[in-house]
């Protein structure tokens, strides 16, 4: 078993998407609703999917002017196969970054952005947090 960055942070999402060997489709959502009112509620979709390869968005739930909203957080790539996830953008204080592998990104903060990415996936897991399939309403 691998134990590198991109394994462990691979390894907590099977934690927190039991579906994940399952999910064949982009547009799939998931919900991790907040432990207590207070607490944030997660949500999670399938911005690509092709084989054994997906792209997953992390949005959180804020507050502003009064109205609660999803907010993008964290996206990363999956590769099911492999077995491995890294962090390919996210919202951080200067704004929305992209570290996308196909861009001449400095290895000097892929690294620090993945360990925050795989630190906050532990945090969700050790907080019991678990997304669950979100079923399309039939009108």
């Amino acid at each position: 078993m691998k134990t590198d960055l991109y394994s462990r942070m691979f390894s907590r999402f099977e934690d927190l998407i039991p579906d994940l060997p399952n999910i064949s489709a982009c547009g799939a959502a998931f919900y991790a609703p907040p432990k207590t009112p207070a607490d944030l509620a997660l949500f999670c979709s399938v911005s690509s999917c092709e084989g054994d390869m997906l792209e997953l968005e992390l949005m959180k739930d804020e507050v502003a002017h009064g109205i609660e909203q999803r907010t993008q957080w964290m996206k990363f790539k999956l590769d099911r196969k492999a077995r491995t996830a890294c962090l390919i953008a996210c919202q951080t204080e200067s704004g929305q970054e992209s570290i996308q592998y196909e861009t001449i990104y400095p290895q000097s903060r892929r690294l620090p952005l993945n360990s925050f990415a795989v630190n906050w996936l532990g945090i969700l897991v050790n907080l019991q947090f678990a997304f669950r399939s979100v079923v399309p309403a039939v009108v």
